[in-house]
Parts: structure tokens; C-alpha cells; sequence
């Protein structure tokens, strides 16, 4: 079953060419990096010139204070592993330091959102957090109903609410990487439901390769 699951996400990564689209986050000009990407999302934003300057600035000071918590915590955990603790106390510190950029990370969230809401509508929001996300979720999501087409409205919304708690967590990651593993992470625990609801997956998977392939040479 875990092969199964393994050769399913390998495969969602492959049709979705994550890495391939992605921008890393560990660049020499980081400044530059989040501008640009900045720049690219709320190109997309049907609003003012005005409005689109502003939520440019919004992003870009979002991705700053991901980079700022996330760099902290780094720091801490690190000092943590150097230092002359037992074994025991490290992983209690080390447990104290992620509740803590939890906390951090879910506020930094809220406040985001709440800005955003201010110059965009829902719609626009998802559209914000798709872009944040390299349209992941989406592409996912469409991936998953075309290779299980018999699936039913529940566990349509199944995939649907997991993929959405995914870009969430997803859009709170710093790199690319990090993104990828909270989508990998949810695709899993959506191939585990499926698998227990008697889904066939490893005769489906590999009908869905081959259709996969036949498109990518036509």
C-alpha cells in the first residue's frame, strides 16, 4: 500500500512539475525574489492599479515575516542541537520552540488574510493563495478526479477539504520544498482514505500513467 501511495505522489509531482516551475526560496537576492514573485501574483488581479501596488506590498511583507519566523526558529533549534543538554531536554526545548513558531506562524496567517480581505474579495483570496502556492492545489485536485472517476460527492469533498487545509499550510512555507511536503503530506492522507473506503489504487494508477504518457506523446 505505502509503494502505492509513494508511486501516487511521484506521480502527482510529475504532472503538476512542481519543482520544475518553482522559484527557490534560498537565492542570493531574496529581496528581488519576492518582489518579483510578488509582482507575478497580483499581475494577475483583476483591481486598480492603485489596489494592485498596495497588495503588492501586502505579499511581499507576508513573505518577509515567513522568512523572519522561520529564520528564527532555525536559529534556536540549531543553538538547541549545539548545546550541552541531555537528549531528553533538547527534544522538550526543541518541542517548546515549534509550539512557539506555531503560534507565530497561525498569526501571521490571520493578519494576512484579514489585509487581503480588505482590498479583495473571497474569490480574489483563493486566487492569491493558489498563486503563493504555484496552483497546486488546483492542479491536484483535478488530478485526483481524473484518475478516480468514480468517485462520489463525498469523498470528492474529501479531496476537495484536504487539499484546501494543505494550501493553508502550505502558503505559511517559506520554500518550495516545504510547500511540496504539506501537499505530499495531505495527498497522502487522501490516498490512506481512499484506500480504506475499498478504492482500487495500483490498477487505477497505472491506467492513469499510461493515459498520462499517451498525452505527453501526442
Amino acid at each position: 500500500m505505502f509503494k502505492v501511495i509513494n508511486k501516487l505522489s511521484l506521480l502527482f509531482l510529475m504532472c503538476i512539475c512542481f519543482v520544475a516551475n518553482a522559484q527557490q526560496h534560498e537565492v542570493t537576492d531574496y529581496i528581488a525574489d519576492i518582489n518579483a514573485r510578488a509582482l507575478n501574483i497580483v499581475a494577475k488581479l483583476d483591481v486598480k492599479d492603485a489596489d494592485k501596488k498596495e497588495l503588492g506590498k501586502i505579499i511581499i511583507k507576508q513573505y518577509t515575516a515567513i522568512e523572519k519566523i522561520e529564520s528564527n526558529r532555525d536559529l534556536q533549534l540549531e543553538k538547541i542541537k549545539k548545546s550541552a543538554f541531555s537528549e531528553d531536554e533538547k527534544k522538550l526545548k526543541s518541542e517548546e520552540v515549534w509550539t512557539e513558531y506555531k503560534v507565530a506562524i497561525s498569526k501571521l496567517h490571520d493578519s494576512y488574510l484579514n489585509k487581503l480581505s480588505k482590498k479583495l474579495n473571497d474569490y480574489q483570496i483563493v486566487k492569491v493563495k493558489d498563486a503563493m502556492t504555484y496552483d497546486v492545489m488546483p492542479k491536484t485536485y483535478h488530478n485526483f478526479l481524473d484518475m478516480f472517476q468514480n468517485l462520489n460527492e463525498s469523498q470528492k469533498k474529501m479531496i476537495y477539504d484536504h487539499l484546501v487545509e494543505a494550501r493553508e499550510n502550505a502558503m505559511n512555507a517559506g520554500t518550495h520544498k516545504w510547500q511540496f511536503q504539506w501537499f505530499a503530506k495531505y495527498r497522502g492522507k487522501i490516498n490512506n482514505i481512499l484506500a480504506s473506503q475499498g478504492i482500487e489504487l495500483h490498477n487505477t494508477s497505472k491506467a492513469w500513467e499510461k493515459k498520462q504518457l499517451a498525452k505527453k506523446n501526442n
